[in-house]
């Protein structure tokens, strides 16, 4: 089987891969107790308004207020009427205009319906919007908008079409649709069946918004199972295999519900052999969250996230050519080689925001072009948005990747607590001076003849040799005694000066 979307499902974690021939082309977690918001309603209530930051901070009943920016502000009239007065039709109204300043459009203590469009991440609460959108198998619906658009990757002129038409006619005056990749080649039926069942979801909120206080969650995405088959599941998807019994049952019923053409299998995995193991799913997560990871032809790209962006270093690596291969055709071999690389590991590590790639510098103009087309095309197997900037003559690429959740490494990892997340820690040397300017500080108004020094054994064992002398001068300078105590569980920069 090429290509298999495998879940994983424990009591308090689910995982799914989507494996296209045999590549891990995406990964995505999500566990339980701390399960992702992206997609929920909420009633909100607004909690500040920043002028100055044109933004607001919202209240929907979590840790942290969501950030709500004018940009994603609409007014909504008559309170979310169900009818439209033009129409025929019943229909949820919701639909509004765009302000230019937030404080015209909002004040503390407001309530708003809000949706989540980004995860929190790291101390950052949630980006919040009010412009909605619901997903469905086949269209995402916008009940703000006016508006139809069609996925790029359809590219028949005569489809999209097609499908525009279907659109135009289904949908309820003023609101808008966005039709999706699935779409393409999809019976009418199925596309109004598909636009009939989110309306009816929009009615349901906006009556639910109408009754309830703020902060209250109106409408709940679902969970990972079933999001991964509603997203993922494409017309070349082979099979969908799951080792929970109940998702078995849950997604069975889920396509044959929604995707009735669906023409893979659904497997229930039943050997003793954890199910990621079994597809080498398990060994690409720890590469995932390593900083290097090896190509094949012996070259290397290292990988650094920091607050504002994260950085791609290519390298050569072990890779010198072969036989009367030149510098300039070993560096081309080696920068196409990371291009693939590269882009696998953004989507395998779902890494977002503002990405620098450094290449391997190339003189020749004709290959760092040629690069640059490679990572254009690379990107097109991309999901998520990307826009990438030619390729400068040092060598750098620009570029960025729409960011909707946590990395992969954010998710799975935490801030080392010995370096505090910084990937250092002062060394043994620098700690042991540190120590000795301390003495110089507290031994003269220290009242007893000993000074104790407790502090780490790589620290003492360096006081004890390479500086002893400069121990012996403080000792007659002060007229003290200096004891040194081992502390092997201490952290190598902490140290304490007592009397003794």
């Amino acid at each position: 089987m090429s290509n298999v979307l495998v879940v994983n499902s424990t009591s308090s974690e689910i995982r799914v891969a989507l494996v296209e021939d045999g590549i891990i082309s995406e990964l995505h977690i999500e566990r339980k107790r701390d399960r992702g918001i992206v997609g929920n309603l909420y009633k909100g209530r607004i909690t500040n308004v920043l002028p100055g930051m044109q933004a607001s901070f919202v209240d929907i009943a979590h840790e942290r207020a969501g950030f709500l920016h004018a940009s994603d502000v609409y007014d909504f009239e008559d309170d979310f009427a169900l009818y439209d007065d033009d129409s025929d039709t019943p229909m949820p109204k919701g639909r509004g205009k765009q302000r230019a300043n937030i404080e015209d459009s909002l004040k503390k203590g407001q309530e708003i319906l809000v949706q989540v469009a980004k995860e929190p991440i790291g101390t950052k609460g949630a980006r919040l919007t009010s412009h909605i959108s619901l997903p469905g198998r086949y269209v995402v619906f916008m009940p703000t908008v006016s508006h139809i658009g069609i996925s790029k990757r359809i590219g028949s002129d005569k489809e999209r079409r097609r499908l525009r038409k279907i659109v135009e006619d289904a949908r309820p005056k003023g609101t808008g649709f966005i039709v999706r990749t699935n779409s393409a080649r999809v019976d009418e039926q199925k596309l109004r069946k598909d636009m009939e069942g989110l309306i009816s979801l929009w009615t349901d909120i906006v009556e639910k918004h109408n009754r309830v206080k703020a902060p209250y969650l109106l409408y709940e995405e679902s969970d990972l199972v079933i999001r991964a088959v509603r997203d993922l599941v494409a017309v070349d998807i082979d099979a969908i295999i799951l080792d929970d019994p109940r998702d078995k049952e849950r997604v069975e019923k889920f396509v044959s519900k929604y995707i009735p053409g669906f023409e893979g299998e659904i497997q229930l995995f039943e050997s003793e052999e954890p199910i990621f193991d079994a597809y080498g799913i398990e060994a690409e997560i720890r590469t995932a969250i390593s900083r290097k990871v090896d190509l094949a032809s012996g070259g290397h790209i290292v990988i650094d996230g920091a607050e504002a962006l994260t950085a791609i270093d290519v390298n050569t690596g072990k890779f010198v050519g072969r036989g009367n291969t030149s510098l300039e055709q070993t560096i081309l071999k080696t920068n196409l080689e990371a291009v693939d690389e590269v882009v696998y590991q953004l989507r395998l590590r779902n890494i977002g925001g503002l990405i620098i790639i450094d290449f391997i510098d190339m003189e020749d103009a004709r290959h760092r072009e040629k690069v640059y087309r490679h990572l254009e095309k690379a990107l097109q197997r991309d999901r998520a948005t990307t826009n990438a900037l030619a390729i400068s003559e040092f060598g750098l690429v620009e570029m960025t990747r729409k960011r909707v959740k946590e990395s992969i490494h954010q998710f799975l990892c935490e801030a080392c607590p010995t370096c505090n997340g910084t990937g250092y820690v002062k060394s043994r040397e620098t700690v042991a001076y540190e120590v000795l300017r301390e003495i110089k500080r507290e031994a003269p108004v220290m009242g007893k003849k000993t000074v104790l020094v407790k502090a780490a054994s790589p620290v003492v064992d360096y006081l004890r040799h390479s500086e002893k002398k400069a121990i012996q001068e403080l000792e007659s300078q002060f007229e003290k005694t200096i004891k040194l105590k081992s502390m092997p569980n201490n952290h190598i920069e902490t140290f304490q000066l007592e009397q003794a």
